[in-house]
């Protein structure tokens, strides 16, 4: 992209890699949510081929989420080769969600709310349980992971894509109406 010239007879150039790929895969079926349950469907799946090389990034978009009680809500993505990262875990309280667009992404600048208002936005994963979170099967067993790019970094984007989502108390529920989403970037 730059050359520096020398003697009249040489020059020093930089060469960037920009061999960076996006692909995107998405999911817009309603997933569910009943009380003190896992969702429905349990995973929700998306499945994803032709990506060249390997993960750099990985953005995951829920659509649509409503629920009376978002601190019930527990979410995990897991990943074509095992990787898995817990996305949200006892956040935002009893503030009743009604409609809310949640982007998760590494380069957010901040966790969801913990003890407030859950709204439409970008967030690191965030989780507030305070010990380990339990997915009933066929989910797989904890320890998760906090980090969307470290997870998955270095690995495949092919394969089975799977968002486990389970309410563990009793007494609300609710619904992702528009399904989740991924924006995967990597290099080759």
């Amino acid at each position: 992209t730059g050359y520096t010239v020398g003697t009249p007879n040489s020059a020093t150039g930089t060469i960037e890699n920009d061999d960076v790929q996006t692909t995107t895969g998405s999911n817009s079926a309603n997933i569910a949510i009943p009380d003190g349950s896992p969702a429905n469907p349990y995973p929700s799946n998306i499945t994803i081929s032709g990506a060249l090389g390997t993960i750099t990034s990985v953005v995951v978009n829920i659509t649509g989420l409503s629920h009376t009680f978002p601190d019930d809500i527990d979410m995990l993505l897991v990943g074509p080769t095992g990787a898995r990262v817990l996305l949200m875990s006892d956040a935002g309280t009893t503030s009743d969600l009604t409609n809310v667009n949640l982007t998760f992404d590494q380069n957010a600048g901040s966790s969801l709310p913990d003890s407030s208002q859950i709204v439409t936005g970008t967030y690191l994963p965030s989780n507030f349980s305070g010990g380990a979170d339990t997915f009933p099967a066929p989910a797989p067993a904890d320890p998760y992971g906090n980090n969307l790019d470290t997870a998955f970094d270095g690995t495949t984007a092919n394969g089975a894509w799977s968002l486990y989502v389970v309410d563990d108390l009793v007494g609300d529920a609710g619904a992702i109406a528009g399904g989740w989403g991924l924006t995967i970037q990597t290099t080759i």
